[in-house]
This record gives structure tokens, C-alpha cells and sequence, in this order.
């Protein structure tokens, strides 16, 4: 694995830092606890914080803090004599608002590297999703443009398979995300090399990288990119130019990760 070597002037010691503790420490991860916060704020109109601290077993300074960061990653949490109140939410696909382990950052990167670091630590079946990719990359050492507003997200997994069946990992997701898109009523169709147009113009790709033997994957990441509320480059096109209208990325994202699920179970994979 890759290291970082640091040098701390205060006690001139020098420390290996491993490259993926630097990428997790820009992490958003999951939090039971905003999870709960959310799930009492969407039913009731007003809720109070010791309501909220009793049944979450855990302080009101705590709740505090949790909304505080709530607030700073979108949603509009109101504090008034009575409690707390629910105004907006940003409608993005944090770890909490999803069934499946993830991990999220605002800006990376490539989901591709922080993946396949978690990969190497022995993650499984986990997505990492970016709101923005500074270097995000597509087949044969291409790049992948990955503005605000798009989803790029990679999913770990360890199939039994060998290298040579690595498209059993492929074709299942190609069909997701095809049905995914379809259900927008976009014509959406398939390139043999993991392409997926509509009307000639290109929304969305896969990358599928793979680590192990021959006989033997030691584990497979499969990187995708959809062009959403984005500007699309040239020769692109995204939903939001497609429908004439802004998309959900959290009811876009649960719904490609349920289907993703599905399709890849059907194969014994995820």
C-alpha cells in the first residue's frame, strides 16, 4: 500500500501515514444517530431535543452537534422555543439516507483510488460516491469529466470468479443502470465497450478494474459516471438536458443501487 511520510516539526519525529487514512479523514460515513434525527424531524412538524436526545440514548449536546453538521452539509434544521423543526433537505445521497454502506465526499480525486484502497484493507460490497472527481478517469487511461452535479460513485466487490469472467460483473450493472435511465423514460442504449448513449450523445460509462489471479479475482471495482443535473461535455449529453427538468440524485441513487443489487444477486455476486 501507499504511504505518506510526514513530518511533524513539533516533536521532529518522522511517521508512515498510510494514503488511505489521509482520504478517509475527507470521508463522509454513515451516523445512526442523524439517521434517527432525520427519521423524527420528516414525522413530526416541531420536535424537542430532549426528545430526540432520550430516544437516540445519547445528549443534548451531542444532538446539537449533529444537527450543526446537518445543517453545514445542505439540510435546513430550524431551532425554535419548542424544539426542532425540518425546513429543506438537500436530496443528496449521504451514507444515512441509504441502505447500503458507502462513504461520500464532497470533492476527490477518483472514487477508483479511495475504492481500491478500501479494497486492498478487505472492503466488500461498499460504494464510494463523490459529489465532484478532480481526476476522474474512464477506459483505457481516459478522463472522465466529473463537474458538480453528476453521480460518480465506484462499488467494491469480491465475486468467485476468474479474471477471465470479469464481464459477469460487467453486464449485470450495464443492465441497472440501462433500466435505471429507462425508467425516466430516456431511450437509452448500450456500446459493447460499457458506453451508454441517448440519441447518439453519451450520459453515462463503467470502468471495471480487477486485482487477483488468474483462476481467482482477489476483488473487482467497477467505477460509474452519470451525467445528471451536470453540464455535459462535448459530444455528452445529461438527464437534465434530456428531461428539461433538475433530476433527484438521492431517488436516482437509491434507485440504481437497488437495481445494481438486484442484478448482481441474480448472479451470485453482491
Amino acid at each position: 500500500m501507499l504511504t505518506l511520510k510526514i513530518f511533524l516539526l513539533t516533536n521532529s519525529k518522522l511517521f508512515n501515514f498510510p494514503i488511505i487514512a489521509i482520504f478517509m479523514m475527507r470521508a463522509i460515513r454513515d451516523s445512526p444517530v442523524k439517521r434517527e434525527i432525520l427519521k423524527k424531524l420528516r414525522c413530526r412538524e416541531v420536535v424537542s431535543g430532549d426528545e430526540i436526545a432520550r430516544e437516540v440514548k445519547t445528549s443534548r449536546v451531542a444532538v446539537w452537534k449533529h444537527i450543526k453538521e446537518l445543517n453545514n452539509l445542505g439540510y435546513s434544521i430550524i431551532s425554535t422555543p419548542k424544539g426542532y423543526t425540518l425546513i429543506s433537505e438537500p436530496r443528496k445521497p449521504y451514507p444515512w439516507e441509504l441502505d447500503f454502506e458507502s462513504y461520500y465526499f464532497k470533492e476527490i480525486e477518483s472514487t477508483m483510488d479511495v475504492a481500491k484502497e478500501l479494497a486492498e484493507k478487505g472492503a466488500k460490497n461498499v460504494f464510494v460516491i463523490a459529489e465532484k472527481q478532480t481526476q476522474g478517469r474512464g477506459r483505457i487511461g481516459r478522463k472522465w469529466s466529473s463537474p458538480e452535479g453528476g453521480l460518480y460513485f465506484s462499488l467494491i466487490l469480491r465475486p468467485k470468479l476468474p479474471l477471465a469472467d470479469i464481464d459477469r460483473v460487467r453486464y449485470p450493472v450495464l443492465e441497472a443502470l440501462k433500466e435505471g435511465l429507462e425508467d425516466y423514460g430516456l431511450p437509452v442504449e448500450i456500446a459493447p465497450e460499457g458506453n451508454i448513449f441517448v440519441k447518439g450523445k453519451k450520459i453515462a460509462g463503467i470502468l471495471v478494474e480487477a486485482e487477483g489471479e488468474l483462476d481467482q479475482v482477489k476483488y473487482v471495482i467497477v467505477g460509474v459516471g452519470v451525467n445528471v443535473n451536470n453540464v455535459a461535455p462535448v459530444n455528452g449529453t445529461s438527464m437534465k438536458e434530456e428531461l428539461k427538468r433538475e433530476v433527484d440524485m438521492l431517488e436516482l441513487t437509491r434507485n440504481l443501487f437497488t437495481k445494481i443489487y438486484q442484478h448482481l444477486s441474480a448472479e451470485a455476486i453482491f
